[in-house]
C-alpha cells in the first residue's frame, strides 16, 4: 500500500510545473550522490524524477540516463514502485518534448517491466491509458484498441465504472475513426450502462454517440442527443477540462445543424466554440480553431457569399501556419490531414462560384496534393474505398475545370495539367495495394523493419499536426521531425535492400509528373480513360505529347450499357452471342464509337489501353469498327485485325514496371493444378493445357500434389516465366488477391518479400483480369495484385474461356515468344492466327472464345527455351560428334594398309 501511494503521489507531480531555484543543479547532484552513498535507490530515483519535471525538455536527457546512471538494479518491492515510476515518467517526458515513438516506447518498457515483476501498483491511469492516447495519436486504432481492451478488463474486474464507461468511450472513437460505426455505437451503449444519467463520463459518451449519428447521416438523433448534452454541461461549473467537453459539443452541434442546412444556428454554435477556446485557451486550440473557421466558411459558401467564404478559409490556412502574409499558399508545408483537404477543396469550390476558374483548379491540385501526403493506413476496407471514391470525385472536378480552360485558352499546359490528375488518381491505387503489402508483410514476417517503418511515419504527421497546438514547441518539434524523416530514410533503404519488391514504393509516391512522358520511348501511343460519375474522360499520348482529349458525358448511361453489354456477351457462356449475333455487332460497334471512333488508330500500329472502372471488365481487341453487319463472323471487322493492343494500369505503373527487378533466367515454371476438391475431381482441361505447352517449351512443370506452396515460392523465385493454372479469388475482410494450390492458398501479399519475380506470370485461372468494382478504386483484380509485388507484366482472362480455344491460343503464345516477338505481340498474333484458322464453324470466330487473354505490363521479348533438348546441349553434342567423328577418322586413316607403287 505504501508503495501505490507513493507511486500516485509522485505521479500526480508529473502534472505539475515547479520553478527551480538557481542552484538546484548543484543541489540535486549533492542528493544523488549522497543517496548512492547509502545505498538508498528508492529515493535516488524518485529524486531524479522529481527533478526532471521542473523543465521537462531541458531535464529529458538526464531523465533518460537514470537506468545508465544506477549502481545496481531495483530488488525490493519499493524499488520496483520507483522504478516503474521512472519509466511511467519517460514515456511522458518524451511526449512533452515531442519524441513520440520515444514515448511509446517507455509505456510499453513500463508494462512488461509491471508484468514481469508483477507489482501490485495500479497502471491505468499512468501508463495504459497515455499508451493508448499515443497509438490514437498516431492513427493507429487497432493498436489503441489492444490496449483499450485491457483497460476495460481491470476496470471490469475491479467493478470500477467510471473507468469502464470512459474506457468504453474511447473504443467508441477507435472504432468510429476505423468506419466501424455498429461497434463504435455498441461501446457507447455499454458505456451507458456503467453512467448514472448525470456522471461527466456520460457527457463525453453522449458526445461521441452525436458524432456517430452525425457520421451516419442520422441529423435527427444527433441533434437531439446533443442538445441535451449541451443543456446538461451548461448546468455545471467550467473548468479547463470541461470546457473541452463544452467546446466539442458545441462543434458537433454546429456540423449536425450545418448537414440540416440550418445555417443561422449552425453559426451561433461555432461562435460559441470559439467563444470557450477564446476565454479557456487563449485560441490555442488550434486544430478546433481551424475546423471551426472552415465550416462558418463552408454556411457562407452555401449562402452564396464566397467573397466571405475565402476569408475564412484563408484564415483556416493561417491558423495551419500554410499561408504567408502576402496570401501565398506554401506547398512544401503542406502535410496529411483531411482539414487541409477540405479547406483546399471548399476554397476552390469559392472561386468557382466566383468564375475564377484557374484559382479554383489550383486549389483543387493542393487538395488532392494533401491527399498524397496522408501517410496514415485505412485498416477498414470500406473506410478506404470511400475515401477514395470521395478523393475521385475531386478529381473529376479538378478535370472538369482544367478542360474548361484548356478550350478557353487552347493553351497545351492545361492538357498536360488533365493527364497529370488522372495519373495520380491511377497511380494511388496501386500504390494503396504496394502499402497493403507491406501492412500484411508486417504482420506475417514479424519483420521490426516494417513496423519501425510505419511507426516514423506516423510520429512525422503527428509531429506535423502537434506544430498547430503550441507555437513554443517548433524548436523542439522541428528538430525531431528531421531527426525522425532521417530515420525512415535509412529503414527505407534497407527494406528496398531486403525486399527488392518494395522499391517500386519510392517510385509510385512520385505518382505523376510532367516530366513522365518524357520518360516514354519515342512511338509509345497511348489511350487513356477516367470513368468520372459525371463525365467521361479519354486522353490520348502519342510520341510524348498529349494529342487529343476527349470528353464524353452522361457518363452513367455509358457505364451502365457497357456493363450490360459485358453481363449478357461474355460472363454468362457464348449463348448469347451465338443467339443474337447481330445484336451483339451492334453494340459492340456502338461501344467503339462511343470510346474510340475520334482517335487515328492506324494498320499495325501498337497502342496500349489504360482503363477504368467498367471498362476493366471490357478487352478492346473484339470490339467491332464498323457498323455495316455482316452474317459472316469470320470477316467481322474487329479491332484486333487494325491494330495490336496492350493494357497498363497508369503510364506511371508502366515505367515502374519497365524498371522492377526482372528475372534474367530463360527457365519457364508452370504449376497445374489438375484436380480440385482435395483431389477428389479430374480437372482434363487443365491436364491439357499442360500437355500442350509441354510440347513447346522446356521447363519445370508441377502437377498434381507437387503443385503446393512450397514448389510454388521456389517456381516465382527461380522462372522468368511463370504459368499458373488454378483457381484465384480475394479473400478475407481485407481483400486479399488470392490463389489456391494444391495444399494451402497463396496471398500475392506474401510475395512481396521474394528476391526476385517473373518477368511475366501467365495466369490461366477464371477471370484473373477481372475483379470487385470499388468505388474510386477501380477492378480489384489478380493482374495488379501481381504489379503491386513487382511483376513486369501478366497475361490474364477476362471471363471462363472456352478450353479448346484458350488452349490452342495459350500454346500458339508461347511459339511466338520462342520465335522472338514482344509479349503483346505473340497473343496478339496467337489469336489473329485463331482467326484466320480453320474453325469447326463460324461460332468460333466470335470474340467469346478467342478474346478473353489480354496482356497487362511492360512489353518486352523473353528468352524462353524450346522442347526437347536445348540449343546449347545441341551445340555441344554436335560439336562433340564432329570431334569424336574427326579423331575416328585419323585413326582408321592410321590403320590404313600402306598400298605399294
Amino acid at each position: 500500500m505504501e508503495v501505490l501511494t507513493r507511486f500516485l503521489l509522485v505521479s500526480l507531480l508529473t502534472f505539475t510545473v515547479v520553478q527551480a531555484p538557481k542552484d538546484s543543479e548543484q543541489h540535486v547532484k549533492t542528493a544523488l550522490d549522497s543517496l548512492k552513498k547509502t545505498n538508498n535507490l528508492t529515493d535516488w530515483l524518485y529524486t531524479r524524477i522529481d527533478h526532471s519535471n521542473i523543465n521537462r525538455r531541458k531535464s529529458l536527457s538526464f531523465l533518460m540516463k537514470t537506468e545508465q546512471d544506477a549502481w545496481r538494479k531495483a530488488k525490493t518491492p519499493d524499488e520496483h514502485g520507483a522504478w516503474l515510476m521512472l519509466l511511467s515518467n519517460q514515456g511522458y517526458n518524451q511526449l512533452f518534448s515531442g519524441n513520440i515513438l520515444e514515448s511509446i516506447n517507455s509505456y510499453e518498457h513500463a508494462y512488461n517491466y509491471w508484468t514481469k515483476h508483477n507489482l501490485n501498483i495500479e497502471i491505468t491511469d499512468y501508463i495504459l491509458k497515455p499508451w493508448a492516447n499515443n497509438y490514437t495519436r498516431l492513427g493507429d486504432y487497432e493498436k489503441a484498441l489492444f490496449i483499450q481492451q485491457k483497460i476495460l478488463d481491470f476496470a471490469i474486474k475491479e467493478h470500477d465504472n467510471e473507468l469502464a464507461a470512459s474506457t468504453y468511450n474511447n473504443m467508441a472513437i477507435s472504432y468510429r475513426s476505423l468506419g466501424d460505426f455498429k461497434r463504435a455505437e455498441e461501446s457507447i451503449r455499454l458505456g451507458i450502462t456503467k453512467t448514472q444519467a448525470n456522471s461527466r463520463v456520460r457527457i463525453l459518451l453522449d458526445n461521441t454517440l452525436a458524432d456517430i449519428y452525425k457520421d451516419k447521416n442520422d441529423l435527427s438523433n444527433a441533434e437531439q442527443i446533443i442538445s441535451a448534452n449541451i443543456a446538461r454541461q451548461k448546468k455545471l461549473q467550467l473548468d479547463i477540462q470541461t470546457a473541452y467537453w463544452l467546446l466539442s459539443s458545441y462543434i458537433t452541434a454546429g456540423n449536425v445543424q450545418l448537414a440540416k442546412r440550418n445555417y443561422t444556428t449552425a453559426e451561433k454554435y461555432y461562435h460559441l466554440g470559439l467563444s470557450i477556446n477564446n476565454q479557456y485557451y487563449k485560441g490555442n486550440r488550434l486544430r478546433e480553431k481551424a475546423n471551426i473557421i472552415t465550416e462558418l466558411g463552408k454556411i457562407k459558401l452555401n449562402q452564396g457569399k464566397a467573397v466571405e467564404a475565402i476569408n475564412y478559409f484563408n484564415q483556416t490556412l493561417s491558423t495551419f501556419g500554410l499561408l504567408s502574409p502576402s496570401g501565398s499558399v506554401n506547398e512544401t508545408a503542406i502535410f496529411g490531414d483531411n482539414r487541409i483537404i477540405d479547406v483546399f477543396y471548399q476554397k476552390a469550390l469559392a472561386y468557382l462560384s466566383l468564375g475564377d476558374d484557374q484559382s479554383a483548379l489550383e486549389n483543387i491540385r493542393l487538395s488532392l496534393f494533401a491527399v498524397d501526403k496522408i501517410r496514415f493506413e485505412l485498416a477498414d476496407v470500406k473506410t478506404k474505398q470511400r475515401f477514395q471514391g470521395e478523393t475521385k470525385q475531386m478529381a473529376e472536378k479538378a478535370i472538369e475545370i482544367a478542360f474548361k480552360l484548356l478550350e478557353q485558352t487552347k493553351q497545351h499546359h492545361y492538357a498536360e495539367v488533365i493527364l497529370d490528375i488522372i495519373e495520380k488518381t491511377k497511380a494511388r491505387t496501386l500504390l494503396d495495394d504496394i502499402r497493403r503489402n507491406q501492412q500484411q508483410l508486417t504482420l506475417q514476417t514479424k519483420d521490426s523493419l516494417f513496423l519501425s517503418k510505419q511507426r516514423l511515419e506516423r510520429a512525422i504527421t503527428y509531429n506535423e499536426k502537434q506544430l498547430l497546438q503550441d507555437p513554443e514547441e517548433i524548436r523542439s518539434l522541428s528538430k525531431s521531425n528531421a531527426d525522425l524523416k532521417f530515420k525512415l530514410e535509412s529503414v527505407e533503404k534497407q527494406l528496398r535492400e531486403k525486399y527488392p519488391a518494395l522499391g517500386s514504393v519510392t517510385e509510385a509516391r512520385k505518382l505523376a509528373s510532367s516530366g513522365v512522358l518524357k520518360k516514354l520511348p519515342q512511338q509509345t501511343h497511348i489511350i487513356e480513360f477516367f470513368m468520372g460519375k459525371e463525365v467521361i474522360y479519354v486522353i490520348e499520348v502519342k510520341n510524348r505529347q498529349v494529342k487529343h482529349i476527349k470528353k464524353i458525358v452522361n457518363a452513367l448511361p455509358v457505364k451502365n450499357s457497357i456493363n450490360e453489354f459485358v453481363n449478357t456477351f461474355y460472363r454468362h457462356g457464348p449463348a448469347a452471342m451465338l443467339d443474337q449475333p447481330k445484336q451483339f455487332f451492334m453494340a459492340s460497334n456502338a461501344i467503339y464509337k462511343t470510346l474510340l471512333a475520334d482517335f487515328e488508330l492506324q494498320n499495325s500500329q501498337q497502342v496500349i489501353i489504360i482503363p477504368d472502372e467498367v471498362l476493366g471488365h471490357l478487352s478492346f481487341d473484339g470490339l467491332i469498327t464498323d457498323d455495316k453487319y455482316n452474317p459472316s463472323i469470320s470477316a467481322w471487322p474487329y479491332l484486333i485485325k487494325k491494330t495490336s493492343v496492350s493494357y497498363a494500369f497508369s503510364i506511371q505503373t508502366l515505367l515502374n514496371q519497365s524498371e522492377q527487378r526482372k528475372n534474367d533466367s530463360k527457365a519457364f515454371a508452370g504449376l497445374f493444378i489438375t484436380h480440385e476438391n482435395k483431389g477428389t475431381k479430374y480437372i482434363p482441361a487443365v491436364a491439357k493445357e499442360a500437355e500442350s505447352i509441354k510440347k513447346l517449351v522446356a521447363g519445370d512443370f508441377i502437377t498434381g500434389k507437387d503443385a503446393d506452396v512450397n514448389h510454388f515460392f521456389e517456381a516465382f523465385d527461380k522462372a522468368s516465366v511463370l504459368h499458373i493454372s488454378t483457381h484465384s479469388y480475394l479473400s478475407g475482410l481485407q481483400q486479399e488477391p488470392t490463389l489456391a494450390l494444391e495444399d494451402n492458398q497463396v496471398f500475392l501479399f506474401e510475395l512481396s518479400a521474394r528476391k526476385t519475380a517473373p518477368s511475366l506470370v501467365v495466369l490461366s485461372a477464371c477471370r484473373t483480369a477481372d475483379g470487385i468494382m470499388a468505388s474510386g478504386e477501380g477492378i480489384i483484380s489478380l493482374s495488379r495484385g501481381f504489379a503491386a509485388i513487382g511483376t513486369q507484366g501478366t497475361i490474364a482472362g477476362l471471363w471462363n474461356v472456352n478450353d479448346e480455344a484458350a488452349a490452342a491460343i495459350t500454346a500458339d503464345t508461347y511459339q511466338n515468344l520462342i520465335n522472338g516477338k514482344e509479349i503483346s505481340k505473340a497473343l496478339h498474333q496467337s489469336k489473329l492466327n485463331w482467326l484466320n484458322g480453320k474453325r469447326n464453324g463460324e461460332q468460333e470466330y466470335l470474340p467469346y472464345y478467342w478474346d478473353s487473354l489480354i496482356f497487362i505490363g511492360h512489353d518486352q521479348k523473353l528468352a524462353i527455351e524450346p522442347a526437347g533438348m536445348p540449343i546449347h546441349i545441341l551445340l555441344i553434342i554436335g560439336s562433340a560428334i564432329l570431334l569424336a567423328s574427326g579423331i575416328i577418322y585419323l585413326a582408321l586413316k592410321r590403320l590404313r594398309p600402306k598400298v605399294a607403287h
